[in-house]
C-alpha cells in the first residue's frame, strides 16, 4: 500500500524505508523500495557473476540449486535489468549464454586509484561542514525544535544529508553526475556495487 496521490507525507532519512511512489532524494534506493534484490539468492548469483560471467548451470552448481530455480531467479533479474548477457564471453563460447552485473562493479585495486581523491574530497566536505556549524546553530536556535524536546546534535545527520543531497542534485543538473534512468519494467534507478577491502 502506498501513501495517496496529493497526500502530503514525510519524507524519511532514505526513500527505501518509505511507501512514497515517487523518489525524492537516493537515485539507488528504488532497487529496495521494488525488492529487485529481494532474497539473497539473487545477491550470491550477482556476488557470483561479479568475479565473472556465468552460465546458469555453473551458478546451479556454485549455489547447491536446480538449474530451474536458478533460471528463474536469472530471468527476473534479467528483467529488472541487474543482470545483462555477457556478449564478450558468449563470443568465446557461442553454445552458452553467460551473465554478468548489469552495473559497474569497482574492484578494489580500482578503488585504491580514487581513494586519496576521494578522501580529499571528504576532508573538504567535512571541514566546510564543520566551519557553518557555528550558524547552523543559530539557525536552529530560531526554530522549535528545541521546544518540542530535540537538541542540535539529533538533527545533526539530517542537515549533513541535506547538504550531501543538494551537491549530489546540483551535480545532476550540470551534467556531471547521471540521473536515475527508467529500466524497463518502469523502475528508475542508478546502482552500482564495490569488492570490500583485503578481497
Amino acid at each position: 500500500m502506498g501513501v495517496p496521490n496529493g497526500f502530503d507525507a514525510l519524507c524519511f532519512a532514505c526513500e527505501c524505508v518509505s511507501a512514497r511512489r515517487e523518489g525524492y532524494s537516493d537515485p539507488w534506493a528504488a532497487i529496495a523500495k521494488n525488492r529487485l534484490l529481494l532474497d539473497g539468492t539473487k545477491e550470491e548469483i550477482l556476488n557470483l557473476v561479479a568475479r565473472g560471467p556465468k552460465t546458469i548451470s555453473q551458478l546451479a552448481e556454485a549455489l547447491s540449486l536446480a538449474p530451474p530455480s536458478v533460471h528463474t531467479h536469472v530471468s527476473d533479474m534479467l528483467r529488472s535489468e541487474l543482470l545483462r548477457e555477457s556478449v564478450e564471453w558468449e563470443k568465446r563460447y557461442p553454445t552458452e549464454r553467460y551473465y554478468e552485473p548489469n552495473f559497474p562493479v569497482v574492484k578494489a585495486e580500482e578503488r585504491a586509484e580514487f581513494a586519496a581523491l576521494c578522501q580529499e574530497l571528504a576532508q573538504r566536505a567535512a571541514d566546510s561542514f564543520e566551519k557553518r556549524l557555528p550558524q547552523m546553530r543559530r539557525a536552529f536556535d530560531k526554530t522549535d525544535i528545541a521546544e518540542r524536546g530535540w537538541e542540535f546534535s539529533d538533527i545533526a545527520q539530517y542537515l549533513y544529508a541535506c547538504v550531501q543531497r543538494g551537491a549530489r542534485e546540483l551535480l545532476e543538473e550540470r551534467g556531471l553526475l547521471p540521473q536515475r534512468e527508467k529500466h524497463r519494467n518502469g523502475v528508475a534507478w542508478l546502482f552500482w556495487a564495490e569488492e570490500p577491502a583485503g578481497e
